[in-house]
């Protein structure tokens, strides 16, 4: 027989109203994370340590040995560099005369005094006598000079991390490959080696004009190098959706 307002014996699985559960585990809701840091990529963490250290916010001590990655998107097999966007034509010109000058002016005061002889044996001297022979002589040993310190400087400014030469730093163009990395050193010493003496040959700046006609803009060392002049794109910072994707 049923007895109400009565408690049955026994019955302790009743549920009890109006008192909460006990703590389960879901504490991650407002205690702990709900995602443990040991589940966190290290870009992401990382991310975060950017993101307290922006508001002021004390980092767990945990996290202080958590090492901070490149934000770079490696890719397998090159070599990382500067940021790079478009072809670029009309600034890396512009930015070429800086470099030939920046080479031809200390050159030529060294050699001012036997170019100024040869300059003045030239104007006198009889066609195929030994003064001429002579002037012609420091004439082409002031061009040998003159070439090779451009190739040198052209391989170790654009080898280098800044991957550009000054006239290039300064009109924010980089030197890549064709996807855009870091070039090889080899294709850096065959741009400004081989592919300079032939562009230069070329009458009427032929090896330059090359690149107004090409969509990549390359011109004839640019080819024979393997390499493009891309202007210097800024870096970028992640977003969430990149880091935590």
């Amino acid at each position: 027989m049923a007895t109400f307002g009565k408690k049955k014996a026994g019955a302790t699985g009743a549920p009890s109203f109006g008192k909460r559960p006990a703590a389960t585990s879901s504490a991650g809701v407002f205690g702990t994370p709900a995602h443990p840091a040991g589940d966190l990529s290290p870009e992401a963490r990382a991310f975060l340590e950017a993101e307290r250290s922006m508001r002021g916010q004390a980092a767990p001590a945990a996290s202080a040995s958590i090492p901070m990655p490149s934000y770079a998107s490696p890719q397998s097999g090159h070599a990382q560099g500067k940021p790079a966007g478009k072809p670029v034509f009309g600034r890396r010109i512009i930015a070429r005369i800086i470099d030939e000058l920046l080479i031809l002016i200390p050159v030529g005061i060294i050699f001012m005094p036997s170019l100024t002889s040869a300059v003045s044996a030239l104007a006198t001297a009889d066609v195929g006598s030994p003064e001429e022979a002579r002037a012609n002589l420091e004439l082409l040993k002031f061009g040998v000079v003159c070439f090779l310190a451009q190739a040198l400087y052209g391989c170790l400014m654009e080898s280098s991390g800044m991957q550009a030469t000054l006239g290039k730093l300064i009109f924010g163009a980089v030197v890549t490959d064709p996807n855009g990395q870091k070039p090889a050193l080899g294709a850096v010493i065959m741009r400004n080696t081989l592919g300079r003496l032939i562009v230069n040959v070329i009458p009427f700046c032929g090896g330059y004009a090359v690149g107004l006609f090409r969509a990549d803009r390359r011109c004839v060392h640019d080819l024979i190098g393997n390499t493009m002049v891309r202007a210097r794109a800024p870096h970028a910072e992640p977003s969430y959706s990149q880091v935590f994707a």
